[in-house]
């Protein structure tokens, strides 16, 4: 289905080309003053520098020649004006959004089928990494952002009808890996442990490695030293080392798929750094004889710096004076590895930002080493963090990291609080998978409700209120019209295009300014996705659906919809219920966000 405004655009050029004006500037944008129009021309300075005339007079001339245009015998304006100094203002006719919308409620897609995706030219595969959590340790709060927004962009390709490739990129390998082998030798649990040993394990295995001088604790060299030995071993497939990693992995990935079911998050492959460990050394290799990388006081690197580089770029160092590789050498592996086992056009890696010069070296470097080809796209989406009341980075009030399931068991404890505030008939049977659900999208909502980049302070009072943008709110919008639903005896309405045009035309339905603003902004659902996908930021749609969730509230308190009488009113009411409770729905599937029955 083509969007709406593309649809007038073009009736719009007609006019232009019929009176001879150069449809190059035949366009309508939203209008900067939504009190005084829908939309603008503001093109006909350009149009009046060409034809040597007042811009007034101008936008006077196109106003006479638009303000009758029709789409399917339908007005298309309700209001044209000529406005100072050169500007043409626009309202659009309510029948026309109204039956336009009628269509889109309709269509199981909204609208957004092959004719919308080929007009806007989108990709057909992009992989995305994202999650990045390390074997052997609960996911934190860290992990959170990362994991929700990645998730969020793969639901929103993939509602776009891009394919995607969703990669954790596991650290599973390394120095890490030595120390909890060590450390789990020394605590004799080789043969029986579980993840939750592991995550006593990890810890203290990194805490004896790296000592810890507030507390008087020196490393342990002895232990160092057997880690280093048994990493050396894990990369040359010796037993027992071997052994015990893998089931390190499979319990760790068992683990993390679990708590990230908890989220909606999922991936299709947990791939990790040891994916391409057989790679690294060949790949350093033909990179070193290629003359790509060249020595520098001992170790190779790649230079990527760049004539239009306004910072310093240090060049990438792929691999170290004592032959060693480095997590840049592994993520070159990695895009190696992708590029030739998937056929995607772009890359998109959710990370933290703090390693946005990380990914800028090993962005260039792939492209230097032909890695990738020149015109495919790599990119990082970086990441702020989230932090506490006091602008600092999130810690328990013991100054550890908080782990994830600890954060959402407090959020849905504090969420069944409210509910039996909110509503005292839910039965307690029912609250705590309430809590749970309303818990998850609150944290999730919060999250996604900011720019993915902006570092942000946390606060559980305030994502779960259910005023204000937030998931509580959102969802309380939907639960509300799921009620009116039920309170209502529907009997044969409709809200197929006809039954809601005859509604229009009985005369019965007034079109005051909160249901035209209401219809003006759900137009707009298919042009907030692709405006998503263009800025990589999910935050554009939280905010869309917050301010379409309150323009029917608004449209709620002003209209008798429950008791509305006359058939043709109801009709109309009903459809606007439609269009309010699908786009929403649609929105928080790609958002990942479940909806509860009641709150």
């Amino acid at each position: 289905m083509k969007d709406l405004i593309k649809i007038i655009n073009e009736e719009i050029k007609k006019a232009y080309v019929a009176n001879g004006y150069d449809p190059t500037y035949a366009y309508i944008s939203v209008s900067g003053f939504p009190d005084l129009a829908d939309y603008q021309i503001n093109t006909c300075f350009n149009l009046a520098k060409i034809l040597k005339k007042n811009p007034l007079d101008v936008a006077s001339e196109i106003a006479s020649i638009i303000k009758d245009i029709s789409i399917d015998g339908i007005k298309v304006f309700e209001n044209v004006e000529p406005s100072k100094p050169g500007f043409v203002n626009l309202k659009i006719n309510n029948l026309l959004l109204s039956t336009y919308m009628s269509e889109v409620v309709t269509d199981e897609k909204l609208g957004i089928d092959k004719v919308y995706i080929s007009d806007n030219n989108l990709p057909k595969g992009i992989l995305l990494d994202y999650g990045g959590a390390n074997v052997a340790k609960p996911l934190h709060v860290g992990h959170l952002r990362v994991a929700v927004i990645g998730e969020a962009l793969k639901r929103l390709y993939n509602r776009l009808s891009i394919k995607t490739i969703a990669d954790v990129h596991l650290g599973d390998y390394g120095l890490q890996m030595g120390l909890v082998i060590e450390e789990l030798k020394d605590e004799g649990k080789l043969q029986d442990f579980t993840i939750s040993d592991l995550e006593i394990v990890y810890p203290k295995a990194s805490l004896r490695a790296k000592g810890d001088k507030t507390k008087g604790i020196e490393p342990d060299i002895e232990f160092n030293s057997r880690a280093h030995e048994s990493t050396k071993k894990l990369q040359d497939n010796i037993e027992p080392e071997l052994s015990i990693w893998k089931k390190i992995l499979e319990i760790s990935i068992e683990d993390l798929k679990k708590r990230y079911a908890e989220l909606n998050v999922s991936f299709d492959y947990y791939y990790g750094e040891s994916t391409v460990k057989d790679i690294m050394g060949p790949m350093v290799d033909d990179f070193i004889k290629s003359g790509i990388a060249y020595e520098s006081d001992g170790a190779y690197v790649i230079d990527v710096k760049e004539d239009t580089d306004k910072k310093e770029m240090p060049p990438c160092i792929v691999r170290k004076s004592d032959g060693a590789v480095l997590y840049a050498t592994s993520d070159l592996a990695t895009i190696k590895f992708r590029e030739e086992n998937f056929d995607v056009d772009e890359y998109v890696y959710v990370v933290d930002k703090r390693q946005s010069l990380h990914l800028e070296q090993c962005f260039r470097a792939a492209k230097i080493a032909g890695l990738v080809k020149g015109d495919k796209k790599l990119m990082h989406v970086a990441v702020g963090t989230m932090n506490g009341p006091d602008g600092k980075p999130f810690k328990s009030r013991d100054g550890g990291v908080v782990k994830l399931e600890t954060l959402i068991n407090e959020a849905k404890e504090k969420a069944k609080v409210a509910l039996k505030e909110n509503d005292r008939s839910i039965d307690e049977s029912d609250i705590e998978k309430i809590a749970k659900i309303i818990a998850i999208a609150a944290l999730k909502y919060g999250d996604l409700s900011n720019s993915p980049t902006r570092d942000y302070n946390f606060s559980i009072d305030k994502f779960l209120s259910f005023q204000g943008n937030t998931g509580p709110y959102i969802l309380y919008t939907l639960v509300r019209i799921k009620s009116i639903y039920e309170k209502m005896s529907l009997g044969n309405v409709s809200t197929k295009k006809d039954v809601v045009v005859r509604s229009i035309q009985s005369g019965k339905v007034s079109f005051d300014s909160v249901i035209h603003k209401l219809l003006l902004k759900a137009i707009r659902y298919k042009d907030i996705l692709l405006e998503a996908y263009k800025s990589y930021d999910p935050s554009v749609i939280c905010k869309y659906i917050y301010e379409l969730s309150n323009d029917f509230n608004s449209f709620y308190h002003e209209h008798s919809i429950i008791n509305e009488s006359d058939s043709e009113k109801k009709s109309f009411y009903i459809f606007i219920l439609d269009i309010v409770d699908k786009i929403v729905r649609d929105a928080l599937s790609i958002l990942a966000i479940d909806v509860p029955d009641r709150m």
